[in-house]
């Protein structure tokens, strides 16, 4: 039997805070075109949407903020959070003190 997965790069499993305006979610899984995230947030496919995700241990002195422009696909609603799959079309890192870290 053929799976219907159809994705062009494996996803990766992982629960990492993505912070929003006016909002946090957590991840589900992530690629390197997209991630899918939950949160209590309202969305609406094709909206534009801005994030940052907060990658502790990706340079050796101190955590990154990694900053998205993408573009949401999907939005699952499911009691009791909201499933958002969003593409990363740009992305931006910048280093954070460890104070920042919280803030993404």
């Amino acid at each position: 039997m053929k799976s219907s997965e159809q994705r062009q790069v494996p996803r990766h499993r992982g629960k990492l805070p993505v912070f929003l305006k006016g909002g946090q979610g957590i991840t589900r899984d992530f690629n390197v075109l997209g991630i899918y995230f939950e949160t209590d947030r309202p969305f609406s496919a094709g909206q534009s949407i801005e994030f940052s995700i907060v990658l502790k241990h990706a340079y050796p002195e101190r955590p990154v903020r990694m900053k998205c422009l993408g573009e949401i696909v999907r939005v699952e609603e499911s009691s009791p959070k909201i499933g958002v799959a969003t593409t990363i079309d740009s992305y931006s890192f910048e280093k954070l003190n460890d104070s920042d870290e919280q803030t993404g």
